[in-house]
C-alpha cells in the first residue's frame, strides 16, 4: 500500500470515528431510553424535550460551524468539542433534574456540532472524484457504525454488570463520556494544527453567500431528502422501546440491540456505498426508502404477543439495513445535484440545519402520542414514518429532474 492510500483511508477512518462517537452522548436515549426515563422520572414527552433542546441549538450550530472553523485552529476546536462533550456526559450521568438535563443537552448542541459537521462532509467529498463519492460516504457510514458498535457493546457490557438498571446506565454513560475525552486528547496529539486561511472570506460575505445559496431550488430538494430520511432514522429508535413495553424485551437486551444496530450500520453503509457507484446514488436512496416504509408497516401488522418478540427484532434489523443505506447516501447525492465543491460546506450546512429539524419537534410530538394513546400512539408514529419514507422517494425522483446540469463554480 502506498502512502497516498494510507493517508486517504486513514483520514476517512478518523473522520468516521469522530462523526460517530461524538454523537453517542446527545443520542444516548437510543440505547438507554427506559433506564434514563426511570432515573429522572420523565414522561415520554419530557424525554422528547431533552432531544429537542439539543436539536434547537444544533440547528443554529450547523449554520455557523463553517465560519467558526475558518477562524480558529481545527486541532484546538476538535479537542475542545470532544473533551467538552465528554465532560457534559459525566455531568448527565448523575441524572440531574429535568431542567439541568435540558441545559446539558443544549450545551451538547454546541460542543458536538459547531466545529465538526460541515467540515466533515466537505473533507469526505475531497477524498475522491465523482465516481468515488458513493463509496467514500458509504465507507464512512460503515466505519462509523463499526466504531459505534464497539462503544455501545462496551456500554452494554458495563450496564449488564449492575443489577440496578439506573446505576448500570449511569456507569455506561460515564464510559462513553471518558471515551470522548480520550479521543479529544488523541486529536490534540495527532491532528496537525492548521493555520487560519489567509484568504478566508469575511463573515458578511459568507452570510450573504449562504442566503444566495438558499435561492437554488435543488438545495431545497436536498433539504427535503435529508428531512424525510432523517425523520425515519430518528423514529426507528422507538422500536426497542415498543418491544420493551409490549413484547417483554428486557432493558439489557435493548441495550445490546443498540450495539448490534451499529454493526448493521456498518453493513448497510458499505453495501450501499458500492451499490451507489454501480447503480446510482439516487436509486439506492429510492430502494432504501421503500424498504424503510415496508419495515414500519410490519410494526403495525405484527400482532402484540410476547411470543412474537423475535419477529419484532428481525423487523428492526431489516429496517435498519435500509435506513443506514439511505443515510450513507443523502449527502453523497450532493454530487448528483451538481453542487460544486466550493459550495459544499454551505450546502451541507443548510441541508443539515434544515434537514435535521425533526429533532426539534418530532420527539416531543410522538412522545405525546405515546403518553396519550399508548399502543395506538406507537401506530401513529409508525404511520408518520411510512409517510416520510414515501416522500423521500418522491423528492429523490424530483432531484433527478431538477438537477440535470451541474452548477457553475461561481454560482
Amino acid at each position: 500500500m502506498d502512502k497516498a492510500f494510507i493517508k486517504k483511508y486513514g483520514t476517512l477512518l478518523l473522520l468516521a470515528a469522530g462523526a460517530g462517537i461524538i454523537f453517542q452522548l446527545p443520542y444516548i436515549r437510543e440505547t438507554f431510553y427506559v433506564p434514563i426515563q426511570n432515573a429522572m422520572g420523565l414522561s415520554n414527552a419530557q424525554m422528547g424535550l431533552l432531544s429537542s433542546g439539543y436539536a434547537t441549538m444544533a440547528t443554529l450550530s450547523y449554520f455557523i460551524g463553517g465560519m467558526i472553523a475558518d477562524k480558529f485552529s481545527a486541532r484546538k476546536l476538535l479537542t475542545f468539542s470532544f473533551i467538552a462533550t465528554g465532560a457534559l456526559g459525566l455531568w448527565f450521568s448523575t441524572f440531574p433534574s429535568f431542567a439541568i438535563g435540558r441545559l446539558i443537552f443544549v450545551l451538547m448542541g454546541i460542543t458536538s456540532i459547531i466545529t465538526y459537521w460541515s467540515a466533515c462532509i466537505k473533507a469526505t467529498r475531497m477524498l475522491g472524484g465523482e465516481e468515488e463519492q458513493g463509496r467514500l460516504f458509504g465507507l464512512q457510514e460503515g466505519l462509523r457504525g463499526i466504531l459505534n458498535a464497539a462503544v455501545v457493546f462496551g456500554m452494554a457490557w458495563v450496564f449488564a454488570q449492575f443489577t440496578d438498571e439506573i446505576a448500570g446506565a449511569s456507569a455506561a454513560i460515564k464510559v462513553c463520556a471518558i471515551v470522548d475525552i480520550i479521543i479529544g486528547i488523541l486529536n490534540f496529539i495527532f491532528i496537525e494544527d492548521t493555520k487560519r486561511e489567509e484568504q478566508s472570506e469575511p463573515v458578511g460575505t459568507v452570510v450573504k453567500e449562504m442566503f444566495k445559496t438558499l435561492l437554488l431550488p435543488r438545495v431545497w430538494v436536498l433539504v427535503a431528502i435529508v428531512f424525510t430520511a432523517y425523520s425515519v432514522y430518528g423514529l426507528v429508535s422507538y422500536a426497542t422501546t415498543y418491544a420493551q413495553q409490549f413484547f417483554g424485551m428486557s432493558a439489557a437486551t435493548a441495550a445490546t440491540l443498540g450495539g448490534v444496530r451499529y454493526l448493521i450500520q456498518g453493513v448497510g453503509g458499505i453495501v450501499a456505498g458500492f451499490a451507489a457507484d454501480k447503480l446510482s446514488r439516487g436509486k439506492v436512496v429510492i430502494i432504501g426508502s421503500i424498504g424503510m416504509a415496508l419495515s414500519f408497516l410490519f410494526y403495525i401488522l405484527i400482532p402484540v404477543q410476547e411470543g412474537l418478540l423475535g419477529l419484532i427484532i428481525f423487523n428492526f434489523f431489516f429496517g435498519l439495513f435500509f435506513i443506514y443505506a439511505v443515510r450513507s447516501q443523502y449527502f453523497a447525492i450532493h454530487d448528483d445535484a451538481g453542487i460544486p465543491l466550493r459550495l459544499s460546506g454551505r450546502v451541507s450546512g443548510i441541508a443539515s440545519a434544515l434537514g435535521y429539524l425533526p429533532d426539534v419537534f418530532m420527539y416531543t410530538i410522538v412522545g405525546g402520542w405515546m403518553d396519550s394513546y399508548g399502543h395506538t400512539g406507537f401506530n401513529m408514529t409508525w404511520i408518520y414514518a411510512i409517510v416520510m419514507a414515501l416522500l423521500c422517494v418522491v423528492f429523490t425522483f424530483i432531484l433527478s429532474k431538477v438537477a440535470k446540469d451541474k452548477l457553475p463554480e461561481n454560482a
